[in-house]
């Protein structure tokens, strides 16, 4: 039988365990000491089976993995997966003297390949094994990942009452240089401060501490800031691509020096200077609130935050809306748990008051509190939780309790001066051989504009000018393109408002001259769509 296994993990030399590693090892020794059974939880990454083999080692024990427990499947043709798998794991409990299950979730999830998705199934599994370790004396090791911020992977383990909890923490600064001295050896260590490293990125994983080594390997005696480099270009990478985001920084957004400050000190010092952040027991804001009217530059903000994160930002939007809702929230946990292992870092929710509101995830407000609450892992605090709302009513009360929201900011329209500002920027030198507008002049007549208006404002006066060069007509001054733009805009903003009886839409003054209402104005465009049918 153990033939048909194809069994390829007996014993061996145990590899060069880190320090974390030995500890969680020796651990585990004193515990199954004491207790039949134990569980190993861990952060995914920090060497949950490395471990487990060298216990295993040590009590002349087995370890059963998915492919074993696919092998033993295959082996009896058609079978109900969840049986072979049960009747795989009792054939090495009753030839070793341990057992250990490695990555307990994966062998043991429900709706698997022969199996329906049954209520408790991985209960009545465990409770079986459970019981026929204990009739034959065997030890009884299960590891998986610790659930980091959405619930207990491994509740059922309440039927082991005997069985103890042993927790590998994330990887140190110790465990960092000893993985890269194994692979290089020692030169890859003597010029490399590790904990600068281990306090710049706390939540390396194995994984990527071997990719790390594959980038240094041509680098003779590579240094801390080599490393930082490294990490920084291929290791921390946030789901939003910076090459397809607009390229913006916080002093090209006129009118939000305030909100730039507050980020700038409040969330992005701490995150990115490790050293000074140590030193002084700095935190980044845990969950911050960027909140105002629709157009006053919250998403702008949100792409100049993201180039200034430098790949430590992850973004949930509204593009993740799925039917069913278990798509959604799949998305989201695919996020957050990059955002986790990617910590320090960002987590920007763009309109988080509309997805609030959408029925179909209304579970989105329960997980972020428990996100901002920090109740499963250290490395979830290191994660700035950040939301935009147009409409802070209609983000759940209990989400902007003090220690979990900690920071609000609003946007508001643009005075005269940041109109100005912003008007200058998007111009550019684009009038260039007609001279430059009177920026300050246009501001004046712009008020209740929003620097989203501004902007369309100043595209609308390119194409005019454009029009104008294509029709071979005379070129008239930037300042008359740019205030004819801002009629054009307010005229049809004001028929809009009329239409839809909403006087949000509604900017500027009343029009005049041609685009006056009821003078050649919306009379003539309703004349018009009959005219042709619409």
């Amino acid at each position: 039988m153990l033939n048909m296994l194809k069994v390829t993990n007996a014993p061996a030399a145990d590899p060069a365990l880190t320090p974390s590693q030995r500890t969680a090892v020796e651990n585990a020794k004193k515990l199954l000491a004491a207790a039949p059974a134990i569980v190993i939880r861990s952060p995914g990454g920090v060497g949950c089976s490395t471990v487990m083999r060298s216990i295993a080692r040590a009590f002349g024990g087995r370890v059963v993995t998915l492919s074993d427990a696919l092998a033993w499947s295959q082996s009896r043709g058609v079978i109900r997966t969840d049986e072979a798998i049960q009747r795989c794991v009792e054939y090495h409990i009753g030839h070793y003297p341990l057992v250990a299950i490695d990555n307990f979730e994966s062998i043991f999830h429900p709706g698997g390949r022969g199996t329906r998705e049954v209520p408790g199934i991985r209960s009545i599994l465990l409770r079986s094994l459970y019981q026929a370790a204990r009739a034959r004396g065997t030890k009884l090791v299960i590891g998986g990942k610790s659930a980091n911020v959405y619930g207990n992977r491994l509740e059922d383990l309440a039927n082991c009452p005997e069985a103890l909890i042993l927790k590998v923490d994330e990887l140190t600064a110790e465990d960092y240089r000893t993985v890269l001295a194994n692979l290089l050896g020692e030169r890859a260590t003597s010029s490399v401060d590790f904990k600068v490293v281990h306090r710049s990125v706390p939540g390396l994983s194995g994984h990527q501490l071997r990719i790390l080594c594959n980038f240094l390997a041509a680098v003779p005696a590579p240094s801390t800031d080599d490393v930082l480099r490294v990490i920084e270009q291929h290791l921390i990478k946030g789901n939003v691509r910076l090459g397809e985001v607009e390229q913006l920084s916080f002093d090209e957004l006129p009118g939000t020096g305030d909100i730039a400050a507050s980020l700038e000190s409040q969330v992005v010092l701490p995150i990115l200077n490790a050293e000074l952040s140590e030193r002084l027991q700095l935190r980044a804001k845990r969950g911050v609130l960027l909140y105002g009217p629709p157009g006053t530059g919250k998403t702008s903000i949100g792409r100049a935050l993201a180039h200034r994160m430098r790949g430590r930002f992850f973004m949930i939007d509204g593009t993740f809306v799925t039917e069913p809702p278990n798509a959604f929230f799949s998305k989201v946990r695919n996020v957050v748990e990059r955002a986790i292992e990617g910590s320090p870092s960002v987590l920007f929710i763009d309109d988080a008051d509309v997805l609030f509101n959408i029925e179909h995830i209304a579970g989105l407000a329960r997980y972020l509190l428990t996100l901002l609450d920090g109740l499963e892992t250290e490395s979830t605090s290191k994660v700035c939780v950040m939301m935009t709302a147009m409409d802070p009513r209609k983000v759940p009360s209990a989400l902007l309790r003090s220690g979990r929201v900690e920071l609000w900011l609003q946007t508001k329209l643009p005075d005269e001066a940041a109109r100005a500002g912003i008007l200058r920027r998007w111009v550019g030198d684009a009038f260039a051989e007609i001279g430059a507008p009177d920026f300050a002049r246009i501001a004046a007549v712009t008020q209740s504009y929003t620097p989203a208006d501004l902007r369309r404002v100043v595209g609308d006066a390119k194409l005019l000018c454009a029009a104008d060069v294509a029709a071979s007509q005379p070129l008239e001054s930037a300042t008359t393109y740019l205030e004819r733009a801002v009629e054009d805009l307010s005229a049809a903003r004001w028929r809009m408002a009329d239409l839809r009886s909403d006087e949000n839409i509604r900017i500027g003054g009343q029009p005049k001259g041609k685009y006056a209402l009821g003078v050649g104005g919306l009379s003539e465009i309703g004349v018009g769509c009959k005219m042709n049918g619409w």
